[in-house]
């Protein structure tokens, strides 16, 4: 069963100020782009940090949801879509289905975000468009890693359990529409595996990913990402060091003989949050990271400490951070979307030049709001345009995706963050500028923290899934008609 819900809400005022990670192509690109503010650092690669951020925790957090609260379900339980008009704005053509599910959903962690830990709420939650139409969307309950099977009308094909005995959905993606894979992490054994299935849910192979001198421990801090491209499956995520550091390392599997390489045994230190987007156009994968101190810092921590949004490990560089070498970083990654010609990403910092040291941010006094860059195809990235510019408001969340509707054909985006516990939703062009809204979608829609949430089907169409609180068995599936 599904049910709908739908609102139409008003517009609100908005200010704008204005590797190739190729498992065919290890060497990268090697340019670097340019920030609105702030100088990079020295970019040599210093090795891992300091060992401060490894007590983020992994508890789930099982605490009172703060976000807004969706209300009751007036929509229709009859199994009908009733699908919005395809021919106007934004909140005329977004429709939000229901979906019960079996298994309660495992709450998320505490992780290191903004100049200190927050909980992420709810366990990651990924969302996957098929080239039929359907959609697989993944998730963790406290038992198992789940993935959802849904046809094009959104309704529920099967409901399937990839590993029991407390494994956790680290990734999820296509390979087609037969064959997907999976990031399985044991947190118990400290191992994790990409495993491939079929859409009935057997196993069809594992390959378990393991470098010699570090484990992925925990995930209280850095993200987990996975990707599937030219037949290869790309998985991006923190790991720790036998030495106590923190970092992370990008591996690939190939499909069809399950043969593990290593892009980098050691990346980003310490790896704060990461995207990894693969381009079928340009055949390339886009790692993004954000570090609290290498590649950037130099010299005395405590003085020099600097941190910044990097691509490809150390290739490519889109903004300095505040940051201070010891989990205490002034960004955060957001989402990554296709472009033409490369990606589009967006994440939130401080709009304020980058100052080295330890002391640099203050979060009382300074605040975070939301950035987009777009990045080429050799991974150079653009100027960086403010999409918000407000003094009291702490933005986060940020999620992006092409948005390709049947009577525009303009390049175009959708874009979205969290302002306090209200979502906002937008169009943008490639250079930033807003053609319709933000919109507040309080009580209609949202998504999870730090999900990098948004995906394109085939027909245009944006998708994306969440859940409201840990333990919950309502599945919300937000779609943005495009045609």
């Amino acid at each position: 069963m599904k049910t709908l819900r739908q609102a139409t809400l008003a517009l609100l005022p908005c200010t704008i100020a204005c590797y190739s990670g190729s498992p065919s192509d290890p060497s990268g690109a090697g340019s670097s782009g340019a920030q609105s503010g702030g100088s990079v650092g020295d970019a040599a690669e210093g090795g891992p940090g300091g060992d401060g951020a490894d007590d983020g925790g992994d508890g789930p957090d099982d605490g009172p949801d703060d976000g807004p609260d969706d209300g009751p379900d007036d929509g229709p339980d009859d199994g009908s879509t009733g699908a919005p008009p395809i021919d106007g704005p934004l909140l005329d053509r977004l429709e939000v289905i229901d979906i019960p599910v079996g298994g309660g959903v495992r709450g998320g962690v505490s992780n290191w975000r903004i100049w200190g830990t927050g909980s992420l709420h709810v366990a990651p939650v990924f969302t996957i468009p098929l080239a039929n139409g359907n959609t697989l969307v993944g998730y963790s309950t406290q038992d198992a890693a789940s993935v959802v099977h849904l046809d094009a009308s959104d309704a529920m094909v099967a409901e399937l359990a990839l590993a029991a005995g407390g494994f956790e959905l680290r990734g999820l993606a296509a390979e087609s529409d037969d064959v997907f894979g999976a990031l399985l992490w044991d947190p118990g054994a400290q191992r994790i595996y990409v495993r491939r299935f079929d859409v009935g849910g057997t196993e069809l192979s594992s390959t378990e990913l393991t470098n010699p001198d570090n484990t992925p421990t925990d995930f209280g801090i850095g993200d987990s990402r996975l990707e599937y491209g030219d037949g290869t499956y790309g998985a991006y995520y923190h790991v720790h060091s036998d030495s106590g550091h923190e970092g992370d390392t990008l591996k690939w599997v190939d499909a069809a003989s399950g043969a593990e390489t290593t892009g980098w045994g050691w990346g980003c230190s310490h790896s704060m949050s990461n995207l990894l987007r693969f381009h079928p156009g340009l055949n390339e994968f886009m790692p993004a990271c954000v570090t609290d101190c290498f590649p950037g810092t130099s010299g005395d921590f405590g003085a020099n400490a600097i941190g910044g949004i990097y691509l490809n490990h150390n290739d490519s560089w889109v903004i300095d951070v505040d940051a201070g070498c010891n989990g205490s970083v002034a960004g955060e990654l957001g989402g990554a979307a296709l472009a033409p010609s490369g990606w589009s990403l967006v994440f939130n910092a401080h709009q304020a030049p980058a100052t080295p040291g330890q002391n640099s941010y203050d979060p009382a006094t300074m605040n975070q709001d939301i950035g987009f860059s777009m990045v080429d195809a050799q991974l150079a990235a653009g100027g960086v345009v403010w999409l918000t510019d407000s003094g009291e408001i702490d933005e986060d969340d940020a999620a992006i995706a092409r948005w390709e509707p049947s009577d525009d054909d303009a390049e175009q985006y959708v874009v979205g963050w969290n302002a306090a516990g209200s979502h906002q939703l937008a169009r943008i062009d490639p250079s930033g500028n807003f053609l319709e809204g933000p919109v507040d979608l309080t009580g209609v829609a949202r998504w999870g923290r730090r999900d990098d949430p948004f995906r394109q089907h085939g027909n245009g169409d944006v998708l994306w899934a969440w859940f409201d609180d840990p333990s919950s068995q309502t599945l919300h599936l937000a779609r943005l008609r495009a045609q």
